[in-house]
């Protein structure tokens, strides 16, 4: 299979014994490419360092760079800025802004200050010509509603993909109606993400792409355990299924669908 994992995180230091292994696992699997997502400005260099550092035997490594929303305290206009610089002078290497969003599970910043971190990445993702990738935990309608003011901003369909996308179809029918993509994960596979599996059904094929969130939300045959870019593979296998589609035609439809979102990763 000719795979794509479009968001995981395998800078973090759960993978700092054995990064190496786990990337040459994920192209063993047939994953041709993958999205590392960097969430703070902590961790921004240490993202790009590995996509500067590319070997043949793992998959084509990107980055997307921005203020993950409990984060966001990290946003001020000089972090802005830097973080603009970062994508000025590594063109074709950072390739979206984000993950960006909205996320009162936890309280880990003030709502207000997620806002004004979330309106800035869109904004300069606009102003960059790039996608945005979205997190959102317990704030969908609010995050709804900004996006589409922000669409009607722009006159334009949005360009972006609502990452580990666990919502309702009619949250789903709201999100393909303003332009967005969405990333299909490990929770897909799970027994009881029926209503997931429901609005995945329903969704349009061409706005279907596949991630990990690695090293979070393992599918279910490895659920408890470390997710990793290769068990991409798995919640291809299942979710094909769902579609009534062969595993093969699924990768190669998200694969290409992965391709035109990102403008990235030559096709094999």
């Amino acid at each position: 299979m000719n795979l794509f994992d479009t968001h995981c995180h395998v800078s973090y230091e759960d993978f700092d014994t054995d990064r190496d292994e786990v990337l040459r696992r994920a192209r063993e699997a047939g994953v041709a490419g993958l999205l590392n997502v960097g969430t703070d400005p902590d961790w921004w260099e240490r993202y790009l360092d590995l996509a500067r550092t590319p070997r043949p035997e793992w998959p084509d490594v990107k980055v997307a760079l921005g203020f993950h929303p409990n984060y966001a305290n990290a946003y001020t206009p000089e972090t802005l800025s830097a973080l603009r610089r970062l994508f000025e002078t590594h063109p074709g290497v950072a390739v979206a802004v984000g993950e960006t969003g909205l996320d009162t599970f936890r309280d880990y910043c003030p709502l207000k200050v997620q806002e004004a971190a979330f309106q800035a990445q869109l904004d300069l993702a606009a102003e960059l010509d790039l996608p945005f990738i979205l997190h959102c935990r317990n704030e969908e309608r609010r995050m709804l509603d900004r996006l589409a003011a922000h669409a009607d901003r722009l006159s334009r369909p949005l360009r972006g993909v609502w990452h580990c996308f666990t919502a309702s179809e009619a949250y789903m029918c709201e999100a393909v109606a303003l332009g967005l993509h969405l990333g299909i994960g490990g929770v897909a596979t799970y027994p009881k993400a029926e209503e997931v599996r429901a609005a995945v059904r329903a969704a349009p094929h061409e706005r279907l792409i596949l991630e990990t969130d690695a090293p979070y939300l393992a599918p279910q045959k490895k659920r408890g355990k470390r997710n990793e870019p290769a068990y991409v593979a798995q919640t291809c296998e299942r979710v094909a299924q769902e579609l009534g589609l062969s595993p093969d035609d699924f990768a190669t439809l998200t694969s290409e669908n992965a391709r035109k979102l990102f403008s990235t990763w030559n096709a094999a």
